[in-house]
């Protein structure tokens, strides 16, 4: 019977021990799947800013854009204007019967589009195209962006 006891007693110690053992493997992988997940979420975290971020970043291209297609549309009504305004002129004629006038035109044609360059880099504008109210007084090169407070209804 004692033998019986002893057998019955490391039994119910290796099963006590084998539980143990168990249950303590089970609390250190709880604790390393919780540390896992604290760092999954932080990870979740920083990719859900990451795309609101792209999702703002991709707004303001496409805000960029628009102005951009703004701009073109305009630059390209500018550049059909001054096609139309080259195509009434004969301007080798004109050079060949009066060159000291075509080279007066062309002058000050250079030097409209050179202001154009300058403003279009940022120079600020002067009293002159501020205050443009008639198209004599106007930058015909590029009009609405030489004289912003002027409009063709004011001619």
């Amino acid at each position: 019977m004692i033998k019986l006891i002893l057998v019955f007693t490391l039994v119910m110690g290796g099963g006590g021990y084998g539980a143990y053992s168990w249950i303590t493997k089970l609390q250190n992988d709880n604790k390393i799947l919780q540390v896992n997940q604290s760092k999954l979420e932080g990870a979740v975290s920083e990719q859900k800013a990451a795309i609101e971020q792209h999702v703002a970043d991709a707004a303001s291209i496409q805000a960029a854009n628009a102005d951009l297609r703004e701009q073109q549309a305009a630059l390209e009504k500018d550049r059909k204007n001054l096609a139309k305004k080259l195509g009434r002129h004969e301007l080798d004629i004109l050079a060949e019967n009066k060159p000291g006038l075509v080279v007066k035109i062309i002058n000050k044609a250079s030097q409209n589009e050179l202001r154009c360059f300058e403003l279009q880099t940022g120079a600020p504008h002067t009293e002159e195209e501020l205050l443009a109210s008639k198209r004599s007084q106007l930058n015909s090169e590029c009009p609405t962006l030489a004289n912003p407070n002027y409009t063709p209804e004011n001619t």
